[in-house]
């Protein structure tokens, strides 16, 4: 996601970039203390659930998450153990079926309905993000979501700006490209008379080269097409549950608001620019790029020079107090002060600039690329240099 104004400024700071000789698989097993062999990995598995299991709490840090109460049986709370353990490790699928099994077993019991709920939508949310075309299937996932857990309003707001999306795309005129399907509303003619060869040379041009700067095209091999919605601003806003301050947002397809093509035609060309870089860093890295780093390199693509908007982030953060990184990790569409966001965005490109200029873009790109493989930032950042990755926000902080 991409703020309308320009939202920018950071700091900055020095360290070196230490190559170690062993192997990756060695250096992060020895830096997260892991046993290299599946029986210390089995038995690291074996003691992580039992640990889980002598737990009342949540077993993870999500408040429509809950163990099962005390006083049933322990075969069904020892399957419910099982499946927040699945929905830990992403297995999804395999969540929803324990879920159901201990819904099954105990149809009073609304622990299970609030967490089969939980693991059905965020296995929607997953479906639509891997494959924009996917709302026929995640869409009833979510009604029954919002069956199960009717106090979920989230969940609620969610199934009703899908359904907005279905209703308002259903007349959409698509144009086709190598890599795009480029839809609006067939009735502005503004886009049908000028705009629409104009901005599929442009995705394909951004294409090119979003694929050699990081040497991959998300397009191929049987992946389908990527996915551009143009709206009006209120059907934008209706759709994605964002503010105005967005000038664009990718949840598995880029939905940008368009009010006067022919006026707004350079920051059009901005905001593709940041959302198609999200598009190609969910490829490469995922779902689990933190939201610093996947903001911080999306801003530093747009058009126009890279070191000017930096420097604005620079000024946009003087005086102001920095988010940890913790705090940096989820989308900032979830962040409701406005001045914080503007924040978050310059902290997010400042840091990241500071990473390409110390580090290069061979170690930024392995950040993004690590997550995909399951690792933190702060995990690959420590086996490839030796420091904390909070050094780096320390660092360019005093820039």
């Amino acid at each position: 996601m991409r703020p309308a104004p320009l939202l920018l400024v950071v700091a900055v700071g020095i360290s070196g970039y230490v190559m170690y000789q062993k192997s990756e698989a060695e250096r992060l097993a020895a830096e997260l203390a892991l046993p290299t062999n599946s029986e210390g990995q089995a038995a690291l598995e074996v003691q992580r659930l039992s640990q889980h299991r002598k737990s009342s709490a949540p077993a993870i840090d999500n408040a429509s998450l809950q163990s099962a109460p005390l006083d049933l049986p322990r075969r069904w709370s020892e399957l419910n153990d099982q499946a927040i353990a699945a929905l830990e490790a992403g297995e999804l699928e395999r969540a929803v079926e324990l879920f159901e099994q201990c819904l099954e077993g105990q149809p009073d019991q609304l622990v299970f309905a609030k967490n089969l709920a939980e693991a059905l939508a965020r296995l929607a949310r997953r479906g639509l993000a891997l494959d924009a075309a996917a709302l026929p299937v995640s869409l009833p996932m979510l009604e029954r979501a919002t069956l199960l857990d009717p106090s979920r309003q989230d969940l609620r707001d969610l199934l009703q700006r899908w359904k907005a999306s279905v209703e308002t795309e259903a007349g959409f005129w698509t144009d086709e490209t190598a890599h795009f399907e480029l839809s609006y509303d067939g009735e502005r003619t503004e886009l049908l008379k000028h705009g629409y060869a104009q901005l599929t040379r442009l995705l394909e041009e951004v294409y090119d080269e979003f694929g050699v700067t990081l040497n991959h095209y998300p397009v191929g091999h049987g992946d389908p097409k990527l996915r551009v919605l143009l709206y009006d601003r209120d059907e934008f806003t209706k759709i994605t549950g964002v503010g105005h301050w967005a000038g664009g947002i990718f949840d598995g397809t880029v939905r940008v608001p368009v009010a006067d093509y022919s006026a707004e035609r350079k920051e059009i060309e901005r905001v593709l620019r940041h959302e198609l870089m999200h598009a190609f860093l969910r490829s490469y890295g995922g779902t689990s790029i933190p939201a610093w780093l996947n903001e911080g390199i999306a801003q530093r693509f747009e058009a126009g020079a890279a070191e000017t908007r930096t420097n604005q982030a620079r000024q946009k953060l003087q005086g102001q107090t920095l988010f940890p990184l913790e705090d940096l990790v989820a989308s900032f569409t979830q962040m409701t002060d406005e001045q914080r966001i503007s924040v978050a965005y310059a902290q997010s490109m400042v840091m990241v600039d500071y990473l390409y200029r110390w580090y290069g873009d061979v170690l930024v790109l392995d950040l993004v690329s690590g997550c995909k493989a399951g690792r933190t930032c702060s995990e690959t950042f420590r086996a490839r240099t030796a420091l904390e990755l909070s050094v780096v926000l320390s660092d360019a902080s005093k820039e």
